[in-house]
Parts: structure tokens; sequence; C-alpha cells
């Protein structure tokens, strides 16, 4: 397939690009708001057309990839599918913008780029969770996040331009594995807190609940200290871990562990399975849809925080 680019940073540059010609997909356009970096990026990088008209990215493609700052995400995503082409967006959809409900379901393929669903160990977790209900889940995420004023990554700590801080931005993609494997919580509290000037919470300690008993506690921030990433379930008896989550390393399965380590590239599996969607006319890995329940998660957590730290529900 022939691909429009919405986006030109380190996500597109070090990871989309390479996946796509791993694959024999055909960059075709690249678009930034910016014509003279978004021209400089692409001739590093080979890519054939760019320029600052969104038009471009319609033009002679057969799919679009936005990567840009979650504020564009949806806008961008509604005009691709006006456009009736296929879209894959970055993660996460529209965060605390609360704005992915303009995306609806019906017409091209529409999806999120939450990569960690296609990770080989979770895979195999979600396996394991057919005959297996845990009463408890851990997850724990820190690493350094501080940027200066001039840091090109600065954009990240302005809810307006992000969508929100860690938890709208790592956290997402962790907050999404809990509904991939659990499904929708019907109540949560969270405490945000460590604001960056702008806004961006630094911290969020959030607890959800389901039906069935289960309760998932998450704590992720941008702090000092040795990183973390982190997933345990226990019940019945049992604990079982990712630690640390990319890795591939699974305990509690085995009487050693098992080693199920991701794809070097995580997006080359993703535009994979979007690609596949496409011309099977199926839904990928993470549909719209689905995405859209990682926000309701990161409004809720904003509006426990408001209420300090009373319940929301979640409608499940």
């Amino acid at each position: 397939m022939r691909w429009g680019i919405a986006g030109y940073g380190d996500i597109v540059t070090r990871r989309a690009l390479p996946a796509l010609r791993a694959l024999g997909e055909e960059p075709a356009v690249l678009w930034g708001r910016d014509p003279h970096r978004a021209a400089r990026v692409a001739e590093r990088y080979a890519v054939p057309r760019s320029g600052a008209d969104p038009q471009a990215l319609f033009s002679d493609v057969d799919a679009v990839y936005v990567a840009t700052p979650v504020a564009a995400h949806v806008p961008l995503a509604r005009a691709v599918l006006d456009a009736g082409l296929p879209v894959l967006v970055e993660k996460p959809l529209a965060g605390g913008l609360a704005s992915g409900a303009a995306l609806d379901t019906a017409g091209p393929c529409a999806g999120v780029a939450y990569y960690r669903r296609l990770a080989p160990a979770v895979r195999r977790l979600r396996a394991e969770l057919a005959d297996w209900t845990p009463e408890r889940v851990e997850v724990r995420f820190r690493c350094a996040f501080a940027p200066g004023p001039g840091d090109p990554m600065r954009w990240r700590t302005d809810p307006a331009v992000s969508g929100g801080g860690v938890l709208c931005d790592a956290g997402s993609h962790r907050i999404d594995l809990l509904l991939h494997l659990f499904g929708r919580p019907y109540e949560m509290t969270a405490r945000l807190g460590g604001r960056f000037p702008r806004g961006a919470e630094r911290r969020a300690d959030l607890t959800l609940r389901w039906r069935s008993g289960l309760r998932a506690h998450c704590l992720v921030e941008w702090s000092e200290g040795p990183p973390i990433d982190r997933l345990e379930l226990t019940g019945a008896g049992r604990t079982v871990t990712l630690d640390p989550l990319d890795a591939g390393r699974l305990t509690g399965l085995a009487e050693t562990p098992l080693l199920l380590p991701p794809a070097a590239n995580p997006h080359q599996p993703l535009f994979a399975d979007f690609a596949g969607a496409v011309a099977r006319g199926g839904a990928p890995v993470c549909p719209v849809a689905e995405a859209r329940l990682v926000d309701e998660v990161i409004v809720a957590a904003e509006r426990s925080e408001v209420a300090e730290g009373a319940p929301v529900h979640l409608g499940a």
C-alpha cells in the first residue's frame, strides 16, 4: 500500500518509516504544519512528496498514518475517513481532550496504535485468562521526563496539545492492556499530581474495579529513580508477572520463566496487522471504538481528581 504520513517526529523516523519499508509498504507523502521541516525530513528519509496542505495526505495514497501531537489526531483522522481512506492513529486517540466521539466506526478501517496488544507475551497472558480470573492487578511505571523550555518534547507537558500528562502518554498503553485483558471496568478512583506549569500531571495513581471483583491499581509517574515497568496479576494462589513489560519475560505460568520477546520494532507488527485488516475488510487489533475506552478512563481520572479522589462510574 501507499501511505500518507502525518507527522515528522521521532516515532515516524525511528519506527514508522523503517517498519513500513521492512514490510514492503510505500511511504508516499509526508505531511506537517511546517513545510520546510516536512521537506527536510522527507528528503532525508527518501519520502518522495511532502507538504503542509492536508490534501496532500489524500492524494494517490491507500491509507494514512497520523502521528501528530494528540490535539490534531481526531481532526486529521476525521478528514482521512471523510476522504474514504483507512487511517491508523497514534495513541492515545484523544486522551483527556475527549474528542474521539467524532470518529464513528462505520466506513473505512480505523485503528489506534496500541501495539502492545500484539506482543507475544500479552497474547499468551490473554489466552491464560480464558481459564483464570485474578483478583488483583498491580501496574507500576516510572521513568525520568522533565523537558526544558527548548526541548522538542515540551508539548507533552501542555494538556491542550497532548491531551494530558503521564497518564495520557505512558499510562494510556497500560490502561489499554487492562481493558484488552479484562474489558471495561465499572468504577475508578484517581489522584493526579506533580503538575507541569501548563497543567500536565507527572504522577497518576488509579484504582479500577470490575464487577467480577477484580481490582487493578496503577501508579504511573515521570520522576527520578530507577525505571520501573511492571504488570503483576494475583489470584487463586497464583502470581503472574511481566517485568519489565516490554521484555516479554512471563513468570508464574510455568516452572521457569517464559521468554516471549516482542518485535525489535513494535510498529512493524502493528502496520502488518493494519494492512491485513484493510486487505481483508476486517478490524485492526485496536479499533477506534476500543481506543475510546482508554480516553474515557483518562477523562474519568481528571473528574475523580477534581472530586478529591471520589469514585467515578464508567458505565459498565
